[in-house]
């Protein structure tokens, strides 16, 4: 596979979108493709999360056990970013990921991405933008759930009756 496709791809995806194109084949050069087969795993449960995972082709399922519930799945295809968290912070990963078909994938470690943000600070600036305007969306969503909680009837911690 070409760089084209998978800088393609990249500019899809939020955390990289208006990227200069130059700066995402550097990306798409840096990273090390990976290709699994279907039922192979990508990653568990409490392993080290030191990576995201571009899909390029194929398909994948994210897979948590539930919190007192039933085990919940979600379909992740060809343009899904995997486990973006990790290019920030070191933590241990929640949910196992399995492909399901022949999955290409862009594997990005967060060693390489921190040194791109070094290395390009007009790429540091724009991913800080895209996840402050990601912040920001998250702070509506929850104030859209205080409102309905709220209309509920019910009362929030700290909220008088």
């Amino acid at each position: 596979m070409s760089l084209e496709p998978a800088v393609a791809l990249l500019q899809r995806v939020d955390l990289f979108a208006g990227l200069d194109p130059v700066r995402l084949e550097v990306v798409a050069f840096t990273c090390e493709r990976r290709e699994y087969a279907p039922g192979d795993t990508l990653f568990d449960v409490g392993e080290v999360a030191d990576c995201a995972w571009l899909i390029l082709e194929g398909e994948a399922a994210m897979l948590a056990e539930g919190e007192g519930g039933p085990p919940r799945a979600l379909r992740l295809d060809t343009g899904d970013l995997i486990g973006e968290t990790a290019l920030f912070n070191p933590e241990r990963r929640r949910t196992r990921v399995r492909a399901v078909t022949r999955l290409l994938t862009l594997r990005i470690g967060r060693d390489m991405f921190q040194r791109l943000l070094g290395e390009f600070p007009e790429m540091a600036g724009a991913v800080a933008t895209r996840l402050a305007n990601r912040l920001d969306d998250a702070g509506a969503d929850l104030r859209v759930l205080q409102v309905q909680f709220g209309r509920n009837g019910k009362k929030g911690k700290g909220q008088k009756e």
